[in-house]
């Protein structure tokens, strides 16, 4: 039997480098372009925290759209740090250490990813990493107040072709809120109709949060490598979408894997393959052949269009045992900020 959404030749045909040719800068609504990322006055980043709602919908064996919903809280300081609670796992993310640490509150656990080295944007991954436009232009939706704040709204039709395999499309809408630095409210909905929305409300900016909110806490011990936690047979994407963030010059990076359900059911990661669209590159931090595989997806500071802007990637895996091979993608955003 064989399930999932990519092409059997995934890693043959994705084995060649795009590189993207050059991006002309044009002025923004209000003025911004992107070709002077770096420049100091842009270096501030609003310390803010927010209630995180997220509901996704699929439909059902009956037909039917079947939701959860989940509510999480999001910390961000001025250093561009955040944390995430989410039930009993803390999130906490660190642009400038390039590290990600996640807590489990029950447990006492945690582990941590740490950034690969970040190649050049025209440098080959030693993984099989394919840049391409994946996105449409972006149709303005005007203005419009989003969780108390002001925000400008754009969609986008987001395909990720596949050799020989029918496309995959999506689209996304964004509401970007300039003033604080925050998409406030994103939604993904795909062909087959399920949905996602991310949605931030009661924000509170200028916040004064404690250091300590971005660090382990004492008397947590690291997790064993080796074990993976069961997750729906075959491949799961955490986590799916990925977010990421650039103020600046701080260029935003995160994590995005592929994990089985191993050793329920002896499932490896047996091909992975990523695909970006500038300013993103990526690369893999860990072997194929296990029961998970990552990738570190990044953003290498080239010039866009204007601020603020929208780019997107995505990751794909193939995993597969004695009697079943499954295959997912997961997306991933990059909103790079003034």
């Amino acid at each position: 039997m064989r399930r999932g959404i990519l092409g059997a030749t995934l890693a043959i045909g994705m084995a060649g480098i795009l590189i993207a040719a050059p991006v002309s800068a044009v002025a923004g609504p209000d003025g911004h372009t992107g070709a002077d990322r770096a420049r100091p006055e842009q270096s501030s980043i609003v310390a803010l925290s927010a209630v995180e709602r997220i509901s996704r919908s699929v439909a059902g064996p009956d037909g039917r759209p079947q939701t959860t919903q989940e509510t999480n809280k999001l910390y961000r300081d001025g250093q561009g740090r955040t944390r995430l609670e989410s039930g009993s796992t803390v999130t906490i993310t660190d642009p400038v250490a390039k590290t990600t640490v996640r807590l489990d509150t029950k447990t006492g656990v945690f582990t941590r990813s740490a950034g690969a080295q970040r190649p050049d944007a025209g440098q080959a991954s030693p993984a099989t990493v394919q840049r391409q436009q994946l996105s449409s232009a972006p149709r303005s939706l005007g203005t419009a107040t989003v969780g108390g704040v002001r925000a400008e709204g754009s969609a986008r039709t987001v395909t990720l072709n596949r050799d020989n395999a029918k496309p995959i499309a999506s689209e996304v809408t964004t509401w970007l809120a300039r003033d604080i630095q925050l998409a406030v409210r994103t939604q993904v909905v795909d062909a087959a109709g399920a949905r996602y929305e991310k949605t931030y409300t009661d924000i509170r900016t200028g916040v004064s949060l404690a250091a300590d909110l971005f660090t382990v806490p004492a008397g947590y011990r690291a997790a064993d490598p080796t074990a993976v936690a069961a997750v729906d047979c075959p491949v799961a994407v955490v986590p799916n979408p990925l977010f990421i963030d650039s103020f600046g010059p701080f260029l935003g990076a995160g994590f995005q894997a592929g994990v089985t359900d191993f050793p329920n059911a002896a499932c490896l990661i047996v091909n992975s393959a990523a695909i970006v669209e500038s300013p993103l590159w990526a690369v893999d931090t860990t072997p194929l052949g296990l029961p998970f595989f990552e990738w570190f997806f990044f953003d290498t500071g080239l010039p866009v269009p204007f601020l603020p802007w929208t780019a997107f990637g995505a990751s794909c895996y193939q995993a597969a045992n004695l009697e079943d091979t499954t295959e997912a993608c997961g997306l991933v955003i990059l909103t790079v900020w003034p």
